[in-house]
């Protein structure tokens, strides 16, 4: 699970099951799960910083990744999303499971 926000006002962009004042999902639609192959995804589908970031967690395991313009959206930014040019980004991410062995912790 994740949670994706502006570094400069923690403004929520993204999330894999979060609610704004208690109404409307961001991100993926009220699904915890969040399937992701490192070094694999669809361009702009999460930031190259999160093949770097995520290599070794452990299930369970929660970080926080401060991720730079150059490693998140760069100069153009995804203004469709929330994601001004140049923004610096933080991810709190919690891993649930890995490919798929077992059930979520």
């Amino acid at each position: 699970s994740y949670i994706g926000r502006l570094a400069e006002n923690d403004a929520i962009f993204d999330g894999s099951a979060i609610l704004i004042n208690g109404q409307g999902q961001v991100g993926r639609g009220g699904d915890s799960t969040t399937f992701f192959v490192l070094g694999k995804q669809p361009v702009g589908q999460f930031p190259p910083a999160w093949d770097v970031g995520l290599t070794g967690m452990c299930v369970g395991e929660q970080r926080t990744l401060v991720v730079p313009p150059e490693l998140g959206y760069g100069s153009k930014g995804i203004p469709k999303r929330g994601i001004p040019p140049d923004a610096t980004l933080k991810y709190e991410i919690k891993l649930l499971t890995r490919n798929g062995d077992g059930l979520p912790r």
